[in-house]
């Protein structure tokens, strides 16, 4: 992929995901539709691992739900979770405990990428609330995700809660990318936030408690967070392209 193809890339789906400070692309070039990566990538959702301590937690539910959302991705496809359970089913596994176990599922199933994750936090009661973290394992032969960070870049680099770079690199089996959140309903951001989901969703805001049912279903309330997670893992890996085309960018 040349430089320029890898910015409009970047630039396409900062738009689609409303990100801003960005470059924009220019009208009428034909990567519009390219999305994220170089080539069309297929990606697997495992069921989560249940760390809440709530013997409610539907892991696979949890990602097909996931799985739903990261499939608008532009240039993503996701194999349906079902085959994710044949292959750990066929490898004699009850669960994905390590780097080791994505990559023998990923490799199983011969996708381009696996994402792993954990339910830390489940209340389905009023308020609701759910928290998840979310690993990116990939297949490192692919170029556009070789892991390139400019050490010195990072640590001036702004930080948040919630992404962060592996502390490895992703030839020695380590997830590229790692984002987590925790969402509860009680708190206003968050309710707003819902209250938006709802309204995109095709919910009548002028119904005062058109966003309720969110609030009241816990699988709704699933969908939203899922949601909101797959677009900080979507950001998480435009932001890490983008240091990786800075970083390869010879010094002026």
């Amino acid at each position: 992929m040349t430089s320029e193809q890898a910015m409009l890339t970047l630039a396409v789906m900062a738009v689609a995901l409303g990100l801003t400070g960005c470059v924009k692309p220019r009208p009428g070039d034909d990567q519009l539709a390219r999305g994220v990566y170089p080539q069309r990538q297929i990606w697997a959702v495992a069921p989560l691992r249940n760390e809440s301590g709530s013997d409610q937690v539907n892991g696979a539910r949890v990602a097909d739900h996931l799985a739903r959302q990261i499939e608008i991705t532009p240039g993503i496809d996701v194999v349906p979770v079902n085959r994710v359970l044949a292959a750990m089913q066929a490898l004699n596994m009850t669960g994905i405990r390590s780097p080791q176990d994505a990559e023998a599922i990923r490799r199983t199933l011969g996708v381009d990428a696996l994402v792993v994750g954990t339910v830390s936090d489940y209340d389905p009661y009023s308020p609701p609330k759910l928290g998840m973290s979310v690993e990116l394992y990939v297949d490192e032969s692919q170029p556009w995700f070789a892991e390139v960070f400019d050490l010195r870049r990072i640590s001036r680099a702004p930080t948040d809660e919630w992404s962060r770079p592996p502390a490895t690199q992703p030839t020695q089996r380590q997830p590229i990318t790692v984002v987590s959140g925790f969402f509860d309903a009680a708190n206003p951001g968050v309710r707003n936030e819902l209250q938006a989901y709802a309204s995109h969703r095709g919910a009548n805001p002028k119904d005062k408690n058109y966003w309720r049912q969110y609030y009241l279903s816990m699988d709704l309330y699933t969908e939203f967070v899922t949601q909101k997670v797959r677009s900080r893992l979507i950001q998480a890996e435009l932001e890490r392209l983008a240091q990786q085309y800075r970083t390869e960018q010879p010094a002026s």
